[in-house]
């Protein structure tokens, strides 16, 4: 008997000792509650990520409240060690006051820490512990945090244009753009795609496009691409984008990892010439004759054309022999038209049909730069007599020596009737 009531009270005395152990707070050592334990802490970012040495890192955390009563003082403590800083102007303590619990989990807070990340920080995942306390005792969890202290980055340096000065209708410029690593890492396997904005086109296949290979930290490479420029483009600055992607060094996963970066193209003022009407003296063209080619010149930009002249590029198999190559128009202001005449014998042998002519229209812009445009105009010879007796001198002999003789033969015949 004596035995039973002993283990009895070795039994009340051990769950004495327990409850004892779970509603008192041990000195030093957070407590999980019962309450505590309905708090959800749901890390949602880090910005950056990877967090970079030197430089500023943003956590936050979706806090969701599913008490079934209201907690007084919902207080948040942030236990961050090496290479996390509260240097940034934060405080690890955190009181969001007063919490009513729902079961909307649509219904949360954001809790918001702002860190720094050491200097001399060296790559890998470090833990950082949020603490919440709803009043009856402490509740942590660790939460994994990435550094990379050698992440490339990158910025756009210079922008070199051929022809210096972009103007509308400007074919196959050239764009060099610098692309500086700022980062503390060298980028491998470096690409640049550039997309460009209304207005442009891609000269040719991949010539939007360069690889620049590894760009060293503080190095830099230059990507080539060839853009045309439409024609009816304004003057303005418009803004292209560069997709680059890249491997950071020494990244094990051999993760790519994309950077976008604007750079922004000049279109400058300057005077626009166009082809606006063509003519010929005479009008129809035919094999042999001789004629006047009259191009109407236009300045449809919004500056004035100084020493403007036409030149023609006459292609070898075309059947036409110019007196002069050449035209002088003079200035042109905007929105003014000039006249070229160029002199001209189509080949006796043409063929009639419409040739295409290369003409380039020259001029000075304010700033001394000489503006040049290729257009094409057409030159039509037309079939003409070409295909008459008229049209050959030999037909047109024999058809002669027909006629006289036919005159002879009735002037003979008509004489000996008057002798009669």
């Amino acid at each position: 008997m004596n035995s039973r009531i002993l283990k009895q009270s070795i039994g009340f005395t051990i769950i004495i000792i327990f409850l004892s152990v779970m509603i008192s707070p041990v000195f030093g050592q957070p407590l999980t509650g019962v309450q505590g334990s309905r708090i959800q802490a749901n890390f949602m970012s880090q910005d950056p990520d990877p967090a970079d040495a030197g430089n500023d890192l943003d956590l936050r955390w979706q806090i969701y409240n599913s008490l079934s009563t209201t907690t007084e003082n919902l207080r948040f403590h942030l236990d961050a060690e090496y290479p996390f800083l509260f240097e940034a102007g934060d405080s690890p303590d955190k009181d969001l006051g007063p919490s009513v619990g729902t079961n909307d989990r649509q219904v949360f807070y954001v809790l918001h820490y702002r860190l720094r990340v050491a200097d001399n920080a060296i790559k890998g995942t470090y833990n950082v512990t949020l603490n919440w306390d709803t009043g009856n005792g402490w509740t942590k969890k660790e939460f994994p945090i990435y550094v990379d202290p050698k992440k490339a980055d990158f910025v756009v340096g210079a922008l070199v244009t051929s022809p210096e000065k972009l103007i509308a209708d400007t074919k196959e410029a050239k764009l060099s753009v610098d692309i500086s690593n700022i980062g503390k890492g060298n980028a491998e396997n470096v690409k640049v795609k550039l997309f460009l904005p209304e207005g442009f086109n891609s000269s040719y296949s991949y010539s939007d496009e360069d690889s620049l290979g590894i760009i060293p930290k503080d190095g830099s490479k230059t990507a080539t691409f060839y853009a045309d420029v439409d024609e009816n483009i304004n003057e303005g600055n418009y803004m292209a984008k560069l997709n680059i992607t890249y491997k950071d060094e020494n990244d094990e996963s051999a993760t790519y990892r994309t950077k976008i970066l604007e750079l922004s193209i000049p279109i400058k003022p300057a005077p626009h010439l166009i082809v606006e009407s063509v003519t010929t003296t005479p009008i129809n063209l035919t094999a042999g004759s001789t004629s006047e080619f009259h191009i109407i010149v236009k300045n449809t930009g919004n500056k004035k054309a100084e020493s403007v002249s036409m030149r023609v590029f006459k292609d070898a198999s075309q059947p036409f022999e110019f007196s002069e190559k050449s035209d002088f128009v003079g200035k042109l202001e905007a929105g003014e038209s000039g006249d070229a005449v160029l002199g001209f014998t189509v080949d006796s042998k043409a063929a009639a049909k419409k040739y295409l002519i290369d003409v380039e229209l020259r001029g000075i812009d304010e700033s001394n730069n000489v503006v040049i445009f290729r257009r094409t105009v057409p030159l039509t010879v037309t079939p003409g007599a070409k295909g008459s007796p008229l049209s050959s001198p030999g037909m047109l002999g024999g058809l002669v020596v027909v006629i006289g003789a036919v005159a002879a033969v009735y002037y003979f015949k008509k004489g000996k009737k008057f002798q009669k």
